[in-house]
Parts: structure tokens; sequence; C-alpha cells
């Protein structure tokens, strides 16, 4: 059995005080990692807050109005407007207005009467002729018709006279034939008789056929006398053609002719030279191109409200005056029915000028008492995303389509999926038939938001958020304005000393 030493001894026990230095490192060590990781979970922990979610805007549900709309792309002309074109062929002389000149149709029962503005002069030397002309065969007829009134009278002398003569032959034919039979006169003188008897009636019966015929062509006379003077009526309107006045009070908006240009009459194939055009400006129209989807719901009379492009801070009113029976077939192949709004009487109406766009908006339909929300909130879902307990038990789901219409309510910071049934809308709002109640919170917005949604979760009304920060500026103020004040009150007190 080996002994030991002394310097084995110490040897020893250095080497037991280093594993035992060793060993209490270790645990250190230990108690060190252990403790640093549980502060960490401990400092990861507290400083993980709950995301509270994006700040949305938020509108109550209440019982309100919504008024039906139609829109339409309109165009501004005048309520009259008239196209005057030439009823001759003839060179202008005279014209005149120009466009934007004020004209009128004259008023013959004012004091003095005021005569009509006259427009286009024609050049009237071939009407003027053809007056003249129709004149004078009216002139050369009521003097034939003289001719033959005399004629007439002279064939009435001769008959009267001729009748005379006859019976005076009548009586001698009688007599000499009486003579005759007793044989006092010969053959010879009684043939004579009858031959002068005869002949006399003849001529008698030829004089009563001159004078019908001579009345019966005084009749010809008294036609042909009326034909002369229908041509001299006819010669005068032509001549009237010359002379074109204003058939309205209105403005010369347009002219398409100058003085010394030949214009020409309209045929079927022609419409003719428009030479200018007068409008009434005093009223003015929108005319709107409605679909034929919406033209069932307009009427006469209905409430119209108009923005035109160039006038975009002024809205025009007026009511709807007139529809088309019949459609019209629009540039991009669409049927369309043409409804004219009657511009109510404003002074901005007659800042207004023809051919002007803009947009008009009528009132068709008002329903009161009614639940609304704005437009944007109404979404689409499908149906298999909604929770079960939603999809199973809300009359407003149809699990045979799929999609479904819903809104999200605010409730408690959360999002609340919530199915609805939408009647009609505006341009803004949409009547909620059921699925809501009066006071339900409706999220409306952002869109960004909406856009992306989901069922529960986490919320922030805008208004609680802002009422939030204003409460903490206030709080920060009131701390600034005191530490202020405090620094004033050291202040001072030092000075004093």
């Amino acid at each position: 059995m080996r002994q030991t030493t002394g310097r084995d001894s110490d040897f020893n026990v250095r080497g037991y005080i280093v594993k035992k230095r060793r060993k209490k490192w270790i645990i250190i060590s230990i108690i060190l990692v252990l403790a640093l990781a549980v502060g960490g979970v401990v400092v990861k922990k507290r400083g993980k807050k709950e995301d509270p979610g994006a700040v949305v805007r938020v509108e109550e549900v209440k019982p309100g109005e919504l008024t039906e709309e139609i829109g339409a792309l309109c165009e501004i002309e005048p309520n009259e407007v008239v196209q005057l074109s030439a009823r001759v062929s003839a060179r202008i002389v005279d014209m005149p207005y120009e466009e934007g000149d004020v004209v009128t149709c004259g008023d013959p029962n004012a004091d003095p009467p005021i005569p009509a503005s006259l427009l286009i002069k024609l050049d009237a030397k071939d009407m003027e002729s053809q007056l003249r002309l129709a004149e004078a065969g009216r002139n050369a007829q009521k003097a034939q018709i003289e001719v033959e009134k005399a004629r007439i009278e002279s064939s009435k002398a001769t008959v009267t006279g001729l009748a005379a003569s006859l019976e005076q032959a009548e009586r001698d034919f009688q007599r000499k034939s009486e003579l005759y039979e007793t044989k006092d006169i010969s053959k010879a003188d009684f043939d004579n008789v009858k031959y002068k008897l005869d002949t006399l009636r003849a001529e008698h019966q030829s004089a009563k056929y001159n004078l019908e015929a001579a009345e019966r062509n005084l009749v010809v006379l008294r036609h042909n006398l009326d034909a002369a003077q229908a041509r001299i009526e006819e010669a005068k309107e032509l001549l009237s053609y010359t002379i074109i006045t204003s058939p309205i009070n209105g403005v010369v908006t347009r002219v398409n002719a100058k003085v010394g240009e030949m214009v020409m009459t309209g045929t079927m194939n022609n419409p003719g030279t428009v030479i200018m055009e007068v409008s009434d400006m005093s009223k003015m129209l929108a005319v709107a191109e409605i679909d034929e989807a919406d033209v069932g719901s307009l009427e006469v009379g209905q409430d119209a409200f108009v923005n035109v492009l160039a006038f975009g801070d002024i809205e025009f009113k007026g009511k709807v005056d007139e529809i088309a029976l019949k459609h019209r077939i629009s540039n991009t192949g669409t049927r369309y029915y043409r409804t004219e709004i009657l511009l109510d009487n404003d002074p901005n109406v007659s800042k207004l000028c023809t051919g002007l766009t803009g947009h008009v908006d009528i009132k068709t339909h008002k329903h009161t008492n009614i639940l609304k929300v704005p437009s944007q909130a109404i979404l689409a879902r499908e149906v298999e995303d909604l929770p079960l307990e939603i999809r199973d038990n809300c009359s407003e789901v149809n699990k045979n389509k799929t999609f479904v219409t819903v809104v999200y309510r605010f409730i408690d910071g959360k999002s609340v999926v919530t199915p609805v049934k939408m009647g009609k809308s505006d341009l803004r709002y949409t009547i909620i038939q059921s699925g809501l109640n009066e006071g339900d919170k409706v999220i409306v917005g952002p869109y960004k938001v909406l856009e992306n949604i989901g069922h529960d979760q986490n919320i922030q009304d805008e208004r609680e958020v802002e009422a939030k920060k204003k409460e903490e500026e206030a709080k920060k103020k009131a701390e600034e304005q005191k530490t202020v004040e405090k620094g004033e009150s050291d202040s001072n007190e030092t000075s004093s000393k």
C-alpha cells in the first residue's frame, strides 16, 4: 500500500478545491441562464400588446327618406328653335341682322303697332313680273266677260224678234191653209207661206241655241276670271316669300348665308338652304337621353336637377316637360328616349348657351320612414365564408346562391358580418328592407378597409379615436402649463431672496 506524502496531499486538496469551484460556477451559470430566459419571456409578454385594429367610419342606422333618381347626360337647347329657309329660289339682297341680335315677331295690337323684324330680303323682280302678268290676264278676262254679256243681250233681242215673226208667219200659214183647201190660192202660194214658216222656225231655234251657248260661255269666262284672280293671289304669295320676318321673339343664333348668295327651295330629297336660325332663349331645355330600362319611371312634371360642365358651381332646377313616345338609336347602338326638361325661370338660366353639355338627375319616387345606409357599406360575400351560425339562422341568406349581400356592424370594437335585404337606392344611400334595426352601428368606410374586412376583427371607431387623441393632447397641454407655472414660481422665489 502506497503511502501519501505531504506533496501528494497538497495536490489532492488543490484538485478538490478546483472541482468544487467549477461545479459552483456551472450552477451559477445555469441559474443565470434560466433567470435571463425567464426575464426575457416576462419582458416579451409585457411588451406584447393586442392590435386595436383599423380605424373605420361608423354611422348609426336611423329612419329617414330616400328619393329614387334617374341620371343621364344632357345637352342644353332653347325651348323653341326656328330654322328659316327660302320658299322661292332667289338672290339675297339684304340681311340686316347678325348672330346675337335680338329680333321680334311684332305686336299689331300695341300702340303704336310694333312691326316684325325683317330678317331676309330676296330679289323680287321675277315675282313682281309674274304678278303684273297675272293682273293683266285678269283685266283681259273681265273685258271678255263684258263683251260676252253684250253678245247675250243681242242674242236675246234676236230671239224675241224671231219669235214675233214666227208668230206672224204661223197666223199667215193658218189663213193660207184655209184658202188652199177652198182652192182660193194656188199651191205655189201655199208652198211659199209654208217655206217661210219653216225658215223662221229654224232661225228662231238657232237664235235660242246661240243665246244658250253665250250664257254658258259667260259662265266659263267667269271661272276663267276666278282662275286669273287665283294666279294673282299666287303671284302675291310668291312675292311675299321674298320678305322673311321673324316668326318668334328671340335671338339670331346662326347665319348660314351672305348677301348676294343664291338660295334654293327644298325638295323631297333636299331640305333646301337654311339661311338663318332664330331661338327663344328666354326658356331653355335640358335634353336627356334616358335609357329604355328607366323610361318607365318617368312622368311629366317630375323634378329634375341639372349640372352643366361650364357652370359647375350652379345647379339648375327644372321639371320633365316632354317624353318621347318612340325610341331613338344612339351612336353606340343603344336605345334611348329623348326627354325634355324645362328649366325654371332663374337668372342663371340667361348664362346658358346652346349646345352646352351636362348631367341631369330626375327625381322619380320618394320613400318615407325607411331605414337606409350609405351604399358604400353594402358588400357582397360568399355564402360559404359566413360563420355557420349566421349561415344557418339568418333568413336573409339564400343557400342556393353563391353570394349574399351584407354589411358589417360595429359591436364592442369588433366587426360583425350581417346579411341584409336591400331595396331601392339613389346615388348615395340604399334602403334596407330587413337585417338591420334602428340604432345599429354600421361600418361605412374607408373603402380600402371595407374591401378586406372580415368577421370578428378588431376595429376602432374614428370618432372614439379622435376623442381620445384630443383628450391626451389636452392632458399634455395641462401638464406643460403646470410645469411652466411651477418654473415661473421658483424663479420668482429665487429673485426675491
